[in-house]
């Protein structure tokens, strides 16, 4: 079946979008790469601003969604904090250019960076830190842990990774899914630590 205009659009702007970000791609180029006419990026969107805010919805949004279905479980808040990171590996899997938009408004934000990325990441946050914030309440995590610290160290650890791939898999050693292994790596080593508990 064929995409109609909109999904062409979408698809051609977050890979121009990703790599050289909202500025440097014009509306011909936008056009001419999803092979259909510039007139449409209005009719479908208003303009190149609202094609780039729609860019980032169709990739940001798959976050809330993770969180959705996680929140419908019965999961204790170790098991909400492996399921989050296991979603994370796969929304990077199915969306390649995720962590470049997200770097790209992190370093240079654009006004999307109010309206739809500081949308979904404090849904990622306040998720990551009712975990925690529960697990503390519980007795399950260590009653000096501060969520909220927590909270960002944990995204910092899962998200820094993909930034740094393309270098960090010259260190890594070789494995099936390299991502998926760093990751339950990266979180074994977040809960547990790196210290022997019985060395003195």
């Amino acid at each position: 079946m064929e995409k109609d205009s909109r999904t062409k659009l979408i698809e051609a702007a977050t890979s121009l979008f990703a790599k050289r970000g909202f500025t440097a791609v014009s509306i011909r180029e936008l056009a001419e790469t999803a092979g259909v006419n510039s007139a449409l990026i209005s009719y479908h969107f208003g303009g190149k601003e609202g094609l780039y805010e729609a860019v980032l919805e169709a990739n940001f949004s798959r976050i809330a969604e993770a969180i959705s279905a996680a929140e419908k479980m019965q999961l204790t808040p170790e098991a909400r904090i492996r399921y989050y990171t296991k979603a994370v590996n796969v929304l990077h899997k199915q969306n390649p250019f995720l962590i470049r938009l997200l770097h790209t408004e992190l370093t240079n934000p654009t006004a999307c960076f109010e309206t739809v990325i500081k949308k979904y990441l404090s849904q990622a946050y306040s998720f990551i830190y009712k975990s925690f914030a529960e697990g503390v309440a519980s007795g399950y995590f260590s009653p000096t842990l501060d969520p909220a610290y927590a909270a960002i160290s944990l995204a910092g650890i899962m998200n820094f990774y993909f930034i740094a791939k393309p270098l960090a898999q010259n260190f890594l050693p070789a494995a099936e899914d390299l991502d998926e292994s760093y990751l339950n790596q990266a979180l074994s080593i977040y809960l547990n630590g790196v210290r022997r508990i019985n060395y003195e």
